[in-house]
C-alpha cells in the first residue's frame, strides 16, 4: 500500500510540475522565463555529464567541447551560410557525433584517472583551438548574430515560442534517457562500471558499449549547445573553457550524481543561485563556492541525497511527524482532560 502510495504523489507531483511549466510564460516575466531557458540548455549539458558519471562511472571533462562544437556549426552554417532548417542542426548533431566517435575510440581504451585527464586534454584542445582560429571560428570575437528560425509561421524568436519548443525537447529527451538507462543497453553500462572485467568475461563488449555511452552523451551536451546558440545569439571559446566544464560538474555533484534527476537538480539550483546572489553581492562566486563546499562535505551525495536521506529514516516521514505531535498534544493536555 505504501509503494502504491508513494507512486500515486509522485505522478500527482510531476503532472503538476508539468503544468507549471507548460504554463510558465503566463503567469512570469520576460526574465524568470529566460532563466529557465538557461535551466534547460545546462540541463542538457549537465544529463550529459551526469550520464557518464551516473551510469557508467566515467567522469568527462569533454562535454563543454561538444556543447561549443554544435553552437559553431550553427554559426558557420546557419548565419554564415545562410542554410535554413533544419540543415544546421542536423549538421550540428553529426559534427557532434564525429568528434565524440574520435574521442570516444581514444578515450575509452583508459580507465578511472587516465580518462578524466585525457577527456580534459581534449577539452583543452578544442577549447585553444576555438580561441586561436580568427578566420573561421574568429577567436574571441566568436560568431554572433544566430537566431532562431520560423517554422511553418511560428516565430522563435518570440521567447515564449522558444521556451515551449525547448521545454517540449527537453522532456521528449529526459524521458528517451530515462529508457536508455532501464533498457538491457542501460543494464549493461551499470554492470560496466561495476566490474568490466566480468561483464568482458561472460561476453559484453565493454569497449563498444563504453564508445556508444560516449556518443549518446555527446548528442545530449549538442543539444543543449544548439538551444543555448539560439538563446544567446552567439558563440564564443568562453562557452568551452575549463571553467564552465568544472562549474557543469559541480552541478552535476550538486544535484546528485548517482541520481538520475540529480544534474537537473543541481543545475537549476545553480543557475538561480547565480541569479538571486549575484543581484547582492559582487562577490557571488565566493558564496556559491561556499554553498557548494558544504554540500559536498555534508552531503557527497547531492541535495536529492538528503531528500532520499530523509524519506528513508522513518522519524522524518510525514505520517511519523503528525503522530509525535499528536502524542505530544496529549500528553499535555493529559492532567486536564
Amino acid at each position: 500500500m505504501s509503494f502504491m502510495r508513494n507512486n500515486t504523489i509522485k505522478s500527482i507531483f510531476y503532472v503538476i510540475a508539468t503544468i507549471l511549466l507548460v504554463l510558465l510564460p503566463f503567469y512570469v516575466g520576460q526574465y524568470t522565463v529566460t532563466t529557465f531557458i538557461r535551466i534547460i540548455y545546462f540541463g542538457f549539458l549537465s544529463l550529459s555529464m551526469g550520464f557518464l558519471i551516473g551510469q557508467g562511472g566515467m567522469v568527462s571533462l569533454t562535454q563543454t567541447a561538444f556543447f561549443g562544437l554544435s553552437g559553431y556549426i550553427i554559426g558557420l552554417f546557419g548565419v554564415e551560410r545562410g542554410l535554413i532548417f533544419p540543415w544546421p542542426d542536423l549538421m550540428a548533431i553529426g559534427a557532434v557525433l564525429i568528434l565524440a566517435f574520435l574521442f570516444g575510440i581514444i578515450a575509452m581504451r583508459t580507465h578511472k584517472i587516465v580518462f578524466l585527464m585525457i577527456t580534459l586534454a581534449f577539452g583543452q584542445v578544442c577549447w585553444a583551438f576555438a580561441a586561436q582560429n580568427t578566420t573561421i571560428l574568429r577567436g574571441w570575437s566568436g560568431i554572433r548574430g544566430i537566431r532562431p528560425f520560423v517554422i511553418y509561421g511560428i516565430n522563435f524568436n518570440e521567447y515564449q515560442n522558444f521556451y515551449w519548443a525547448s521545454l517540449v525537447l527537453f522532456f521528449l529527451s529526459v524521458f528517451i534517457l530515462w529508457r536508455i538507462t532501464k533498457s538491457p543497453f542501460g543494464l549493461a553500462l551499470n554492470g560496466i562500471r561495476e566490474n568490466p572485467k566480468r561483464m568482458a568475461a561472460i561476453g559484453y563488449p565493454v569497449y563498444w558499449i563504453r564508445v556508444v555511452a560516449f556518443l549518446i552523451a555527446a548528442v545530449y551536451a549538442g543539444l543543449g549547445g544548439i538551444l543555448a546558440a539560439y538563446n544567446t545569439g552567439i558563440i564564443m571559446p568562453t562557452t568551452i573553457q575549463l571553467s564552465r566544464t568544472i562549474w557543469v560538474l559541480l552541478t552535476v555533484i550538486l544535484g546528485g550524481a548517482s541520481y538520475f534527476f540529480g544534474p537537473i537538480v543541481g543545475t537549476a539550483i545553480a543557475v538561480w543561485l547565480d541569479v538571486l546572489i549575484s543581484g547582492v553581492t559582487e562577490r557571488y562566486n565566493l558564496v556559491i563556492g561556499v554553498i557548494f563546499l558544504l554540500i559536498v562535505l555534508f552531503s557527497p551525495t547531492g541535495v536529492i541525497g538528503i531528500f532520499d536521506t530523509l524519506r528513508k529514516d522513518k522519524k522524518f516521514t510525514i505520517t511519523n511527524i503528525f503522530s509525535f505531535k499528536k502524542r505530544r498534544y496529549i500528553q499535555k493536555h493529559k492532567r486536564r482532560w
